[in-house]
């Protein structure tokens, strides 16, 4: 089973992906699932989490995956805030300076 993690993929797709893939195969081992797992995630804590602790089931797999999607969605909606939030400092100030000022002597 050989599943890589695209570059722009998200994690939640991945593991959405990764997943149908192991219902696709019968009879699959927990060992080549859990492998699989750790060598086509290329989110790096996700993957030291599995190197820490091994999952012993799919359920135990998936939900502790959850919790890295979690983060990264977290990640994701504050970096956006970030942006946005220095996108309409730069705008206002930008606009500060294309208003005349009055020349108050």
């Amino acid at each position: 089973m050989q599943l890589t993690q695209n570059k722009d993929e998200l994690l939640k797709d991945f593991i959405a992906r990764f997943n149908r893939a192991t219902l696709e195969i019968k009879n699959l081992q927990m060992s080549v699932v859990f492998t699989a797992m750790m060598s086509g995630t290329l989110s790096c804590p996700f993957k030291m989490s599995l190197f820490k602790n091994v999952s012993d089931t799919m359920h135990k797999l998936l939900r502790r995956g959850d919790k890295y999607v979690d983060a990264e969605k977290t990640y994701f909606i504050t970096k956006c805030m970030k942006d946005r939030n220095k996108y309409e400092f730069n705008k206002k100030k930008t606009q500060d300076e294309l208003e005349p000022r009055d020349n108050q002597d």
